[in-house]
């Protein structure tokens, strides 16, 4: 099959050798791109009061670069990739949770059952879900959010689209909301021309963002991680 990735050009690069694995040819269309805030960075640098640090995109440890002042603290990743990019930016205890925010909360109120709950650093990135922070602020936890990057649309001509088009995709693998609403907004006029495509996603909130006119060809995973995309294949 020819899968449409849409990620990020960093994050593309490593889904693609994965698709490639599993006999798929892989076409890129980055939508947004990482630009890091190095005053968040500064900032974060300096919550070492904090008891853990919590991620949930390895590109927040990728603006900070090296664990730095912060490489003693126990590291929370949403995921084993993002929990890999920790280690190799010197945190020396990482611990990686399956799923999403949702589910990085349950870990930590798992870890930290007692009262009062400690202080906790979240590396985050604009825009993100609200999930983490809201179950975290109704479990009581004091949380430090430091905006380490923020994600900016890529600019798309024309003959971007319409060469990436051309290629003829099966599949197009939508891994947020945002990008899903920018997606279509890009490429209304391409899809109209192709009948038995699918829009593959990785949570039911992303699969919400497909146009109602679309929505016989959208499947979504039952966990939201990339393994679990692959699976609707």
């Amino acid at each position: 099959m020819r899968i449409l990735v849409t990620r990020p050009e960093h994050s593309a690069v490593r889904t693609g050798e994965r698709l490639k694995a599993l006999g798929h040819e892989p076409i890129f269309l980055p939508l947004f791109k990482a630009v890091h805030d190095p005053e968040g960075v500064a900032q974060a640098r300096t919550c070492t009061e904090v008891a853990a640090v919590l991620v949930t995109s390895a590109e927040a440890v990728r603006a900070l670069g090296s664990a730095g002042e912060l490489a003693e603290k126990t590291l929370f990743a949403v995921g084993k990739t993002t929990a890999k990019v920790a280690e190799n930016a010197g945190f020396s205890k990482v611990e990686a949770a399956d799923g999403d925010g949702a589910a990085l909360a349950a870990v930590l109120r798992e870890r930290f059952p007692g009262e009062p709950k400690p202080a906790l650093l979240y590396l985050a990135g604009e825009p993100r879900s609200p999930r983490l922070e809201q179950e975290l602020a109704a479990a009581r936890f004091p949380l430090k959010v430091v905006v380490c990057y923020r994600m900016r649309p890529v600019d798309l001509t024309g003959d971007i689209l319409q060469a990436v088009f051309q290629q003829q995709p099966d599949a197009v693998l939508l891994y947020s909301a945002e990008t899903a609403r920018r997606f279509f907004e890009l490429s209304e006029s391409f899809l109209n021309e192709m009948q038995d495509i699918h829009f593959l996603c990785l949570s039911p909130a992303i699969a919400e963002a497909v146009p109602a006119s679309m929505k016989e060809g959208t499947r979504y995973a039952v966990r939201p991680d990339e393994r679990s995309l692959f699976e609707l294949l």
